[in-house]
């Protein structure tokens, strides 16, 4: 079974049993808009689905991974294999900011390759704490997890995400967007940015406004007949959005966090139909 290929914060993998429970018994096409690490679709493999996220170096990722499995493979070992032949802490060091200056340099000049989906990961697995972050200028500013040793990869899932990715259609764009060719019966999985959590992501976050523009689509999708599943924090904002439909409150460990003490929270799964 395929898994996710990168750490992102606010992935659902400890929550798959649970958000299984939520999940229609039978739907047409599967959409996630916020797709982040995908844990879920890869879960339920479904037979079509759209896919998207607005962050572009994501979405490349997913993109070159779904056609260029091998050259993903082979830039990654070779990667994987040059950084665990240094011999100290500093030789490390150096070589995760040089290829952290390299992925920029793709950033400034839009190049969106089979290299710059392969860095990506690569600074997701020796980065610290498998952020991505971005300063205002929209370049990639986490430093890196100073890690003894990196296994950046497994073969067999990279070529399972692959095959997977061959029923997905791969965009990158708004979620209102991503939602525009949902039908009645389609079932819609919304992830977004939590509110008051990790909202920042890449320039520009994604803003409370952002989240009660989500809750309207959400209310929209319903009266269309379309099947709506939405995680976000548990807190009263987000609760009070989403007052008139089904809602369940769960524990969750946040794995994406520099304290530790705040990794313990519970996290709230909305859905407008019985499940």
């Amino acid at each position: 079974m395929a898994v996710p290929v990168v750490k992102w914060a606010g992935g659902k993998r400890q929550l798959i049993a649970e958000l299984r429970r939520h999940i229609p018994r039978a739907y047409g096409s599967y959409f996630e808009p916020f797709f982040g690490g995908g844990a879920l679709l890869f879960n339920l493999k479904p037979k079509n689905a759209i896919i998207n996220d607005s962050n572009k170096q994501l979405i490349n990722m997913y993109k070159q991974i779904k056609l260029f499995p091998y050259e993903i493979i082979k830039h990654l070992l070779n990667y994987q294999d040059t950084y665990n032949s240094l011999q100290t802490a500093d030789e490390k060091t150096a070589f995760y900011f040089k290829m952290r200056d390299t992925f920029n340099t793709f950033i400034l000049n839009n190049v969106f390759d089979v290299q710059t989906a392969s860095l990506f990961i690569f600074l997701n697995k020796a980065g610290y704490n498998g952020l991505y972050r971005v300063n205002k200028d929209g370049l990639f500013n986490v430093p890196p997890a100073h890690k003894e040793h990196l296994k950046l990869f497994d073969a067999k899932n990279i070529y399972e995400v692959s095959k997977l990715l061959q029923r997905c259609d791969v965009n990158c764009g708004d979620f209102e967007d991503a939602c525009r060719t949902a039908k009645p019966r389609d079932f819609i999985f919304f992830d977004s940015p939590y509110y008051d959590t990790f909202d920042t992501y890449q320039a520009g976050g994604f803003s409370e406004k952002d989240h009660i523009r989500l809750a309207r689509l959400f209310q929209k999708l319903s009266e269309n007949g379309t099947y709506c599943l939405l995680t976000n924090n548990n807190c009263d904002f987000i609760k009070d959005l989403y007052k008139r439909y089904n809602i369940n409150i769960v524990p969750v460990k946040r794995m994406i966090n520099c304290d530790k003490n705040n990794r313990i929270g519970s996290e709230i799964i909305v859905t407008n139909f019985k499940s």
